[in-house]
């Protein structure tokens, strides 16, 4: 793709939608042209009630930028493949493994690509370890444990109506926790379900699934464990992604994976990490932007959702 400025569509207006737009307006080469909501918006944008409409009016768009609830990002991202245009959407692009792999080929019979906004890889603190991992600065991986204890309380379910379904939400792996789980695949490769208990503590009257759980996997001869919930008492309370490994310890933390918590690996300093920002879209838009410029890959191409959403599929059957 050769052209200077790409034209962008943000589907759906809500507040990952507005986050979106916010960040592509920051970008030099990147040009908000309109907007898709069922619901009336307020921009000085045109606003259109879906893709096709707004396809009509403007044939010439460079990539959708699909924000809506999980369970409409399949149909979604299908039309507007099948429009021929390059999407970008909101983890995950589908609730099924095999919706994500036919949506792949679709875009690839298209000759468009599809990303995922898989933005937590951008963060220096992650970049970081998987350097450790990927250049064996570890030793061999023993053990990992991911703890996610957060709040979700019932004022948020009723913010939303698409909260808290099965169908529209999917649950709370997928909407609150997949960047976790995906991160993990991006560590450490392909990981397997062993075991998965799950319960729902305090969620009865505002889900269709369980808020908590407990996840054992392992990836070659590495064992791990993800303890999740969004029962935490008033407030998120952690994050966090600890690896035992041979040649050294280290823990990662925060809501957005951006702090170094613990690093003791043989022969190295901790680095010098700038833990103050979380707002990692740009650095996915900028990938994205080059990606299609110059016909790279990129570390939010869905064909590394793949094996995530199919880990996650697997657990909510278990």
């Amino acid at each position: 793709m050769k052209k200077n400025i790409l034209n962008v569509v943000v589907v759906g207006f809500g507040h990952i939608g507005k986050l979106h737009l916010e960040i592509i307006n920051q970008i030099e080469g990147l040009k908000a042209v309109a907007l898709v909501d069922v619901i009336p918006v307020n921009s000085n944008l045109p606003v259109f009630s879906s893709i096709k409409d707004c396809h009509a009016s403007f044939p010439e768009i460079d990539l959708y930028v699909i924000a809506t609830p999980n369970g409409l990002h399949y149909e979604q991202v299908k039309g507007a493949l099948e429009l021929k245009k390059n999407v970008l959407v909101e983890k995950p692009i589908a609730l099924q493994k095999q919706q994500v792999t036919e949506l792949i080929s679709l875009a690839h019979k298209n000759n468009v690509r599809l990303f995922s906004s898989l933005q937590l890889r951008y963060s220096p603190v992650i970049r970081y370890v998987k350097n450790l991992c990927e250049k064996k600065l570890l030793g061999r991986l023993y053990l990992i444990n991911i703890g996610c204890f957060w709040n979700r309380n019932n004022a948020y379910y009723e913010k939303s109506s698409w909260h808290g379904t099965q169908t529209t939400d999917g649950g709370v792996l997928f909407t609150q926790f997949s960047h976790f789980i995906d991160i993990l695949h991006y560590l450490i490769g392909k990981v397997e379900l062993l075991h998965h208990e799950m319960e729902n503590f305090s969620h009865q009257d505002s889900t269709d699934f369980p808020d908590s759980g407990i996840l054992q996997f392992r990836s070659g001869k590495t064992l791990g464990a993800l303890i999740y919930t969004t029962a935490a008492y008033e407030k998120n309370f952690e994050s966090s992604i600890t690896i035992i490994a041979e040649k050294g310890t280290v823990k990662i933390g925060g809501q957005y994976m951006n702090q170094l918590l613990h690093h003791h690996v043989e022969g190295l300093e901790p680095p010098e990490t700038d833990c103050s920002s979380h707002k990692f879209h740009k650095n996915l838009y900028e990938d994205i932007l080059r990606a299609l410029s110059e016909n790279k890959s990129s570390l939010a191409d869905a064909e590394n959702t793949i094996d995530f959403i199919g880990f996650i599929e697997n657990a909510m059957k278990n």
